[in-house]
């Protein structure tokens, strides 16, 4: 483990009782019982209505902010509407990457570097507004929303329908599509490049194949309120990791487009174990995985250029393929 990751380790096994994770439990019982049911589906992509606001200026760079209805359910009301931020390079090439949200990446600033960098490489980034997050919390004020297991999962469900909804529509508007994003992100990408029905460019970056790893054996696993849950033990630990990795990008199967595929993960990452990272590039055939010496905080912080130069190259392997 990287010493930043194991800095960050220490100061978050701390983390006090209001900001803890699943603090209230497993959360509605129907509700979680209706997400394990659909979680390996994919769902035919609906017809949403995407509207576009007026430009505007956002880190210097040209912008738009996209709402839609959110085909996801047991959201809170707040959640319902889906945003979005679509950033526009002066001089595009005609593609466009959706980039999803990190863990705690609330809004849009924790991916505002990496949108302006693929701006500057000719690279539209449509940002999705992580459901339960930001403007979207059930309470504007609760600083760690995900308070159920049950939110969890249907949180990352509508994420991942989301997601889907923002790729068709920048088809549709004639971009060549690109699914990326860092952790948690990277995740989500993933996700969406295993159920999307047309061919897109997969970039992963630094991402499990399944929430499980980073909260059963990575740093996250010391912020969950384990008490909630009925206590630090076994038969609580099998429960979270039998629901966690019901949300697995290894229970699709690989489309052809994921050999377009650019991988990349950190060799000291002590969020998201390097197993979990490689699972991925094993269940895509084809695909590229980039190794980088350094832990999860550092991969972003001061590797972006590998980070940026993964998701060009994705497209570029995505037009090579047959």
């Amino acid at each position: 483990m990287h010493w930043l990751d194991g800095l960050s380790a220490r100061a978050l096994a701390r983390t006090p009782p209001h900001k803890r994770v699943f603090r209230r439990g497993w959360g509605d019982p129907e509700a979680l019982a209706a997400y394990l049911e659909e979680a390996a589906e994919a769902p035919p992509l609906p017809a949403a209505e995407v509207t576009a606001g007026p430009d505007l200026s956002w880190d210097g760079v040209k912008a738009q902010d996209l709402i839609f209805e959110s085909p996801g359910r047991y959201l809170p009301e707040a959640g319902r509407l889906a945003r979005a931020r679509l950033i526009h390079p002066a001089n595009g090439n005609g593609r466009a990457v959706v980039l999803m949200a990190a863990w705690n990446d609330h809004g849009y600033g924790g991916r505002r570097k990496l949108a302006r960098d693929l701006a500057a490489r000719g690279i539209a980034s449509a940002l999705l507004e992580q459901p339960l997050y930001g403007a979207r919390r059930a309470d504007p004020t609760d600083e760690q929303p995900i308070t159920t297991v049950t939110d969890f999962m249907w949180m990352g469900r509508s994420a991942m329908l989301e997601g889907r909804v923002l790729a068709d529509w920048l088809r549709r508007q004639g971009h060549t599509v690109g699914v990326s994003g860092y952790s948690m992100g990277g995740n989500m990408a993933g996700f969406l490049a295993a159920t999307m029905p047309f061919p897109v460019a997969p970039a992963l970056l630094g991402a499990s194949f399944s929430p499980g790893p980073p909260f059963l054996h990575g740093i996250l696993r010391t912020t969950v309120d384990w008490e909630a849950l009925g206590g630090n033990a076994p038969d609580v630990h099998q429960r979270l990791s039998e629901v966690l990795h019901s949300a697995s990008i290894l229970r699709f199967p690989a489309p052809p487009h994921t050999r377009a595929a650019v991988l990349v993960a950190a060799t000291r990452d002590g969020y998201v174990p390097t197993a979990a990272a490689q699972a991925v590039h094993r269940h895509w055939p084809g695909s590229q995985m980039e190794w980088v010496n350094a832990g999860h905080g550092t991969l972003l912080w001061f590797h972006r250029d590998r980070l940026v130069e993964a998701v060009v190259r994705a497209f570029d392997r995505l037009d090579g393929a047959p």
